[in-house]
């Protein structure tokens, strides 16, 4: 074991108290020479090395012939070394994404970058796959590698998707990235976000408004009887939805709600400490008196009905939920207007116009129905429902019938 040199105190100095530390230290050791090529890495380039350092220590040595021993020996030699540099540059290209060919590095590498491919493949896709050699049971990811090495083009496409997630902004930060990540599920019509003190923290309240005025813990609709083609459809694109954005989905057993299914979105895409709940819309339930004069020529069944049709609350109607943003007003204006669009229909004239409940004024005067921030115009028409909207239409003129 090499020793340190042993420091001497000088006080060469003009202060007789200050002194300084000196170690000798020994000579550094020569360098070795290097005349090796680091960039050598095939076979050929290993061999023609070789040979000419054999050339250089045997310089009276003026032929080599393949049946040398020591030719042999560099042969061999040359060719374990080009099989190791292969296997480094193989293991090399592993660590990165764009040079990866084994199917495992690389949904290793995207999951290391947020993309989970394993979850995003489709179980229609998974479900297509051959039976795997020896029947035993494989994981979601060992399936995913055995489809992408029957189609590379599929691993290639994960590849060139990845990357691109990076620079997307999927946390809800501000208010209005709340609804915006909200509004974006397939249940949700509209969405608008709050802060709320609650004399600790602030916590923030989600207002949904889902498709079809649906409520938030009342049962998505099942695949089964007469609007089984409706509901297979929605649960298509909740299901697209869902693993587009790589957010489990529950078991559909007929008791999944939309709150439930909103709370999976929301606790994956919060703020780590920020408290998030889900409060239901406000609906601001209106009612409306039209009286019309349909031209001549025109049955007064057949306006009324076109009519109804333009005030629905289905979808592509005037008053479907969602069609109208929270504490957007509803102005006497566009109903007018609305009702003008109905062929047959010469004048429209507005006999009534408030919000229902008799501590509501009628508005006709005004020409408009002011809206809360928090609330939203809702017009469901329902035999039975008043508190949920209705309106009356009056068609004189016309023709009888």
């Amino acid at each position: 074991m090499a020793e340190l040199p042993r420091p001497i105190l000088d006080f060469d100095t003009s202060c007789p108290d200050c002194g300084e530390r000196i170690a000798v230290l020994p000579p550094p050791l020569p360098g070795v020479a290097d005349d090796f090529d680091w960039k050598t890495r095939d076979y050929d380039s290993f061999r023609l090395f070789m040979m000419q350092e054999l050339a250089h220590r045997f310089p009276e040595r003026r032929r080599w012939t393949p049946a040398d021993m020591e030719v042999v020996i560099v042969e061999l030699l040359a060719a374990s070394f080009d099989r190791a540099s292969h296997a480094l540059d193989a293991v090399q290209g592993e660590r990165f994404l764009s040079t990866a060919r084994r199917p495992e590095s690389v949904r290793r590498l995207l999951k290391l970058i947020g993309y989970d491919a394993a979850e995003k493949v489709r179980d229609e896709t998974i479900a297509k796959l051959p039976p795997a050699e020896g029947g035993g049971a494989e994981t979601r990811e060992q399936q995913l590698e055995r489809l992408w090495r029957l189609e590379p083009s599929l691993m290639e496409r994960a590849r060139a998707e990845g990357p691109r997630l990076i620079a997307e902004q999927h946390r809800m930060v501000i208010l209005e990235d709340h609804k915006t990540v909200v509004s974006a599920h397939p249940l949700v019509a509209r969405a608008q976000a709050r802060l709320v003190w609650t004399g600790a923290w602030n916590t923030i309240l989600v207002s949904a408004l889902l498709e079809g005025d649906r409520g938030l813990d009342e049962s998505l609709p099942e695949a089964v009887g007469e609007d089984a083609a409706e509901a297979e459809l929605l649960w298509r694109r909740i299901e697209n939805f869902h693993h587009g954005q790589n957010l489990p989905l529950p078991e559909n057993n007929g008791a999944l709600t939309a709150r439930q299914l909103l709370r999976i979105l929301i606790e994956r895409r919060r703020m780590i400490g920020s408290e998030v709940f889900l409060e239901k819309a406000q609906p601001a339930a209106i009612t409306f008196t039209l009286s019309v004069r349909a031209k001549p020529g025109y049955f007064r069944t057949e306006t009324c009905q076109a009519l109804a049709e333009i005030f629905s609350s289905e979808d592509g109607g005037f008053f479907e939920p969602g069609r109208l943003d929270f504490g957007e007003d509803l102005f006497a204006s566009d109903i007018i207007e609305q009702a003008m669009v109905v062929e047959g229909v010469a004048v429209a004239c507005l006999n009534r116009f408030k919000r229902v409940g008799s501590g509501w004024p009628d508005r006709v005067v005004e020409g408009f129905i002011p809206i809360d921030d928090r609330e939203y115009v809702r017009c469901l028409n329902r035999r039975g429902q008043p508190e949920s909207g209705y309106f009356r239409l009056i068609v004189n003129g016309g023709e009888l019938g």
